[in-house]
């Protein structure tokens, strides 16, 4: 009888571990170069936005414009799931137990936002700066949102510029211990906290001080005090330079001990650079084909190689951003472009910035971010055209677990983001990127095909719509790249030997024509500066044969919602109900198994 309570006594302990477990509803992990929901072995597409908590105030933006509930369905609204939520070590380890409403008093933070934080988040004034931010995670975990908590600085400011004293460790206000033991803070707190899903080490190493050693080092030990404090999350390591720097690791890989959770991140926006290749001013200065190869070729040398080896690991491209009233020109230019290398490799990323405004910035108060998703008012989208530019990124291209070929491809328009499709005339136009259609080209100077058919592409002429036909052996049905950008897809103009037809968006309508290729003739040339981003068509890869109008429930965990929030609501009731079932079915067994030990 002794042996068999013995037995018992090991069965509850089993159920106690496998129930807290499930509390920690969806731990991701990584396999190759996937983040992979550990429940359901599926991929998880990480689709963030970045929302600020780490400046003067260390509150998380925004909370004078809207109830907290109201500004975290925004951001589900647009179809994110994912926050990366950042923070200042300061916070956790000096200021824990400092209220809100005395940090505002004494940063002599304009009346207004005070005023604004009583009428929408009057409850928040009262906690300290942690509960603030627990209410949060709380809130965006209701509405089925993953957090990765971000390490933006140690002292609690803007960031970032080379002498701002947050850059790299022994910088005045980046005492190594204090960070880690700021790292340690966060990891316990919030483990066992199915929300928080990933944890960066630190915001863009910068600044004269930096040196590989170090980084090796620091790098290294913050890794495995995430790790030791919360076994559960992700741990994303970030380079040097801004960031946009990891090639020294082709010579010496960056060997950790923490299971399959190492992830990488990197950033870029259009006056930045790529590791030593210095990017700024060229998009409206050179030619737009030539920057834009060089610009993805140096990402894949500095970066892009991490997904791909024996070392192989997942890279969130964790900070973009673009101007978001759509009015400069450079920001246009470097976005079309990065949109063909995020979707081309499907990388998990983060959009900078989803707060309108800040609380307090450079000592300046209530500061418009131009780079917002939301407008000042946190109400309006600042850029109307954001959900057709950016959905195809959103969706998850590329599946590990698929049986389905890799030789499918979508053709993706990246100045519009729309897709092509076959319209009722037979001519191709673009359109949203629910439309089935999915192609497969021949190779260079070879068909594109339409899948299930025995169709082709056909150019008609300059100036006339490209059709689908049967005519497939034709000059004018054979295509290939043309540019240094890889974005031209060209075929012989039939009505003059040797020259080239581009495809091409007509300026007024839908439809897609043939013209003659714009600045591909000599990439180098530096007089050639006229735009040919109308021309830019890319073939992306894609195996996920789930079908776009229910995707949408798969594409990741947690579920990614509707424009509707009722739907977003019910996908968070049956992911619940899920759960509920699979602890009901466990215990019921676990029940079965402890009656056959007694008895």
């Amino acid at each position: 009888m002794l042996g068999k309570i013995s037995n018992v006594v090991l069965v509850l302990v089993y159920y106690s571990i496998l129930t807290s477990s499930y509390s920690n509803g969806y731990p991701l992990s990584t396999q190759n170069r996937w983040i992979i929901d550990e429940s359901t072995k599926q991929r998880s597409k990480l689709v963030c936005g970045n929302w600020a908590g780490h400046l003067e105030p260390m509150l998380p933006e925004g909370l004078n414009k809207k109830p907290l509930k109201d500004l975290v369905s925004q951001l589900v609204n647009q179809r994110f799931n994912c926050v990366r939520l950042t923070y200042a070590i300061y916070m956790w380890t000096r200021y824990e137990n400092n209220v809100v409403e005395d940090t505002l008093r004494d940063l002599r933070i304009h009346k207004e936002v005070v005023k604004g934080i009583s009428k929408s988040n009057p409850s928040l004034l009262k906690m300290t700066h942690i509960q603030v931010f627990d209410t949060l995670v709380k809130e965006l975990g209701d509405q089925n949102v993953m957090v990765l908590l971000d390490n933006h600085v140690s002292k609690a400011k803007w960031c970032c510029n080379d002498d701002d004293g947050n850059g790299f460790f022994y910088d005045k206000y980046f005492d190594p211990l204090e960070w880690m033991q700021g790292l340690s803070l966060v990891g316990k707190h919030y483990a066992g906290n199915s929300v928080v899903v990933a944890m960066s080490l630190r915001n863009e190493l910068h600044g004269p001080r930096q040196n590989k050693g170090d980084w090796y080092h620091y790098m290294s030990e913050g890794a495995k005090t995430i790790h030791k404090a919360n076994p559960q999350v992700l741990v994303v390591v970030s380079g040097l330079n801004y960031d946009t720097e990891f090639h020294f690791l082709k010579r010496k890989p960056l060997k950790l001990n923490i299971g399959k959770k190492l992830v990488y991140e990197t950033h870029l926006y259009s006056w930045s650079g790529v590791g030593i290749l210095n990017l700024k001013e060229t998009w409206t200065m050179q030619p737009l084909n030539k920057i834009c190869a060089n610009s993805l070729e140096a990402l894949d040398n500095q970066v892009g190689f991490l997904r791909s080896g024996s070392d192989a690991a997942p890279i969130i491209f964790s900070e973009f951003g673009f101007d978001e009233s759509g009015s400069n020109e450079e920001d246009n230019n470097f976005l079309t472009c990065l949109q063909t290398y995020l979707v081309g490799n499907d990388l998990d990323w983060g959009l900078w910035a989803f707060q309108g405004s800040y609380y307090l910035r450079d000592d300046k108060a209530q500061v418009d971010e131009n780079f917002g998703l939301m407008d000042s008012s946190w109400t309006h989208l600042r850029y109307p055209n954001f959900n057709e530019k950016f959905q195809l990124l959103i969706r998850k291209i590329q599946d590990p677990t698929s049986k389905v070929s890799n030789n499918e491809s979508i053709l993706y328009y990246p100045l519009s983001g729309q897709c092509v499709k076959v319209n009722g005339r037979n001519e191709l136009e673009v359109s949203s990127c629910e439309t089935k259609d999915r192609w497969i080209h021949d190779g260079d100077g070879g068909n594109i095909n339409l899948v299930k058919t025995n169709k082709c592409l056909t150019s008609n002429g300059e100036g006339f719509p490209v059709t689908l036909s049967n005519d497939c052996k034709s000059k004018n049905s054979s295509w290939m790249f043309v540019s240094r950008s890889k974005l031209h897809l060209a075929t012989t103009n039939i009505q003059s030997d040797g020259e080239y037809l581009c495809l091409q968006k007509d300026s007024n309508s839908p439809t897609i024509l043939t013209s003659k290729c714009i600045c591909i003739e000599d990439d180098d040339d530096s007089t050639c500066l006229n735009n040919p981003q109308s021309q830019w068509f890319q073939l992306v890869p894609t195996n996920n044969n789930v079908q776009p109008s229910t995707q949408a429930m798969f594409y990741s965990q947690p579920k990614m919602r509707d424009r509707n929030i009722k739907t977003s609501s019910y996908a968070s009731k049956l992911c619940k109900s899920q759960s509920l079932v699979r602890k009901f079915g466990q215990t019921v067994g676990l029940i079965v198994f402890f009656f056959t030990l007694l008895f």
